[in-house]
């Protein structure tokens, strides 16, 4: 089933672009670091951050967040990413003491953003949507709270590793995405 185009005012194409471009290039600038290359990354970043505003603003998303809401999105996930990589980055060099105490508030803060973000555009929703985006969720708790428990009470037992807490977010998104794609298929 081919996509409908939508057509939007000029004004929001650019909001759009520029948006996505901000946001391409602070992954760039994170992961074009933590790989060696950051002018690479900082290029390749803006072009896929301009193809992801020319996207959003081409071809609708699934759910229809209000495109200031999209954006907001996007800014603050990239915010997220590029504050947790260069306080990994501070760490890294030896930066230890109450300076990093500090420090850490900072991405506490952006992933706060992010949290809040993420909240008010599932109330931005319409009815059916919000439901979606409640059944993922919980769907995404249920699956995170699986996962974590069975490899924590398989790493009290010696048979994995013990892991960073850091990364039950990663589990986190991927169950949510789970859920959504499974609420998505349920009432579509």
């Amino acid at each position: 089933m081919k996509e409908k185009v939508q057509t939007i005012p000029g004004i929001e194409m650019r909001k759009n672009l520029i948006t996505g471009a901000i946001t391409g290039g602070m992954l760039g600038v994170a992961f074009g670091y933590s790989f060696g290359y950051p002018l690479l990354g900082i290029i390749v970043g803006l072009l896929f951050g301009l193809a992801i505003g020319y996207r959003i603003s081409r071809v609708p998303i699934k759910m229809r967040y209000p495109m200031y809401m999209t954006r907001r999105m996007l800014l603050a996930a990239a915010l997220v990413i590029l504050t947790g990589v260069g306080y990994a980055i501070l760490f890294d060099r030896g930066w230890i003491g109450i300076g990093t105490n500090l420090v850490i508030l900072v991405p506490i803060a952006a992933w706060t953003l992010l949290v809040i973000t993420l909240g008010m555009a599932i109330a931005s929703l319409d009815e059916m949507q919000r439901r979606i985006q409640t059944e993922a969720i919980a769907i995404g708790f249920a699956g995170t709270a699986i996962v974590c428990g069975g490899y924590g009470l398989l790493s009290l037992a010696g048979l994995l590793p013990e892991l960073n807490w850091g990364l039950v977010i990663f589990v986190m998104v991927f169950m949510w995405f789970i859920g959504k794609l499974w609420t998505m298929w349920r009432y579509r």
